[in-house]
């Protein structure tokens, strides 16, 4: 008997709690949450954690809970979201624009470099030459001047420029190596066994980068020994002579 009226008085308070806590949720129009996920969203404005006793019978676990007002919760949330997209959109403009502006820095720089370096480098006959001419010139370079100083290859180049530019001679690299009457380059027919070096290459960039100023305009001969009165300056072994 006194099991039946103890049975009959703890199912009474288990109803009771049940309405008291049904109650409570209408009343306060809340949801319930894990405790940890109501922690780490940071919303939690009130609430009331409780843990129910285990049934040994039914295995029910103990399980902490969290009664969070969902009203509080969407509002916080949204806020902190739309701060964070704020801040993180005007962070990433201003990383934008700096690196634009440096990127501008930077181009107008090189252009700048680039202007001057090509302004002072320009040389005086305004002469390009394809990389097959190029190699050509270095084995005629290294044919008439490969025991000479670099001044002295440096200065047979500008020679071969100065023909190039003078009304009296070809207009062409090829024409002005080849010319027979009056011939100044014999070492044209053996071309194809030269073995031109770094050394003439750089001789060739030299010149042409308008690093060098060694002879007159109207300079057009150089030998072992003077092809005319007017000698204008003696290099290594060659006479240079206008």
């Amino acid at each position: 008997m006194r099991k039946r009226i103890l049975g009959a008085a703890v199912l009474f308070c288990f109803i009771v709690s049940l309405t008291a806590a049904s109650n409570m949720k209408k009343d306060a129009a809340v949801r319930e949450v894990p405790v940890m996920e109501g922690l780490a969203a940071g919303s939690i404005r009130f609430a009331h954690s409780f843990t129910p006793e285990s049934d040994e019978k039914t295995g029910i676990e103990k399980k902490e809970t969290m009664i969070v007002t969902s009203a509080y919760d969407d509002d916080l949330m949204q806020e902190k979201i739309r701060t964070t997209k704020e801040i993180q959109t005007e962070e990433t403009a201003q990383v934008s624009q700096v690196v634009q502006e440096t990127a501008i820095e930077q181009e107008t720089a090189i252009e700048q470099e680039t202007a001057i370096e090509q302004e002072t480098h320009e040389n005086r006959w305004n002469i390009t030459l394809t990389p097959e001419e190029t190699e050509l010139l270095a084995r005629i370079v290294w044919l008439e001047s490969q025991g000479e100083p670099v001044e002295g290859q440096q200065a047979v180049v500008e020679v071969v420029f100065n023909r190039m530019r003078s009304e009296v001679y070809p207009d062409t690299l090829y024409e002005v190596l080849s010319q027979k009457n009056p011939v100044q380059f014999c070492s044209f027919k053996n071309r194809n066994r030269a073995n031109p070096t770094q050394k003439e290459y750089e001789s060739i960039k030299q010149v042409l980068d308008g690093k060098t100023r060694l002879l007159r305009d109207d300079t057009m001969y150089f030998s072992t020994f003077p092809l005319t009165e007017h000698v204008e300056v003696k290099i290594g072994g060659h006479y240079f002579c206008y």
